[in-house]
């Protein structure tokens, strides 16, 4: 299923179930997301993390027109340099961020300028107001802070998540959408015979 490109005035945010992820996910990464995915030591961590890097890199390979493992995706931190910051996608117009929390993994795409943050929390035992409060907190830094970001509340995508959007188009409408589909099932994966297991 193809992602129609958005405007400069809509903002696409694409929900996902950790349930939907599986090993073959890790043929659209990179090599270095594929490290990070090693490196992870717990198992759900693991899982979101590949989920939400595969997620992106479909979302925009569907925008630009590129196979999901051909984007580029720049993860390098603004503050320190090393590679654990948000994504950027170099030579594009195309703004995403993405966000995972208990059972949901989330992207906000935004294509034609502008910037977007997106954040999604599990409340657990907390009470909700403190989670929205956390959520409000982390789009806005993730959309590059500062004033003049509209804030979004959006739809649980699964009870007991909360799910929030910033950013600095004040006109733009927002759609929440399942990604489920966009995603390759786990039967389409074949194990690649000439890669070494760890």
């Amino acid at each position: 299923m193809a992602v129609q490109p958005s405007t400069t005035s809509k903002i696409t945010v694409f929900n996902v179930g950790l349930t939907v992820a599986h090993v073959g996910l890790r043929d659209v990464l990179d090599h270095r997301e594929r490290q990070r995915v090693d490196r992870t030591v717990a198992e759900a961590d693991r899982a979101r993390f590949m989920l939400g890097a595969a997620l992106l890199r479909t979302v925009a390979g569907s925008m630009l027109d590129l196979p999901a493992e051909a984007v580029t995706v720049d993860r390098t931190c603004s503050h320190c340099g090393r590679w654990h910051g948000r994504p950027t996608l170099p030579g594009t117009a195309l703004e995403m961020s993405v966000s995972h929390s208990g059972a949901v993994v989330t992207v906000a795409a935004l294509l034609g300028g502008g910037r977007v943050g997106v954040d999604v929390e599990r409340t657990g035992d907390r009470p909700v107001r403190e989670v929205v409060a956390w959520t409000i907190a982390e789009a806005q830094f993730k959309a590059g802070g500062g004033s003049g970001l509209t804030l979004h509340r959006l739809p649980p995508p699964a009870p007991r998540h909360v799910l929030t959007l910033a950013t600095n188009r004040a006109a733009a409408t927002v759609e929440v959408v399942d990604a489920t589909t966009l995603l390759p099932p786990s039967t389409s994966w074949q194990p690649d015979p000439g890669r070494r297991r760890k």
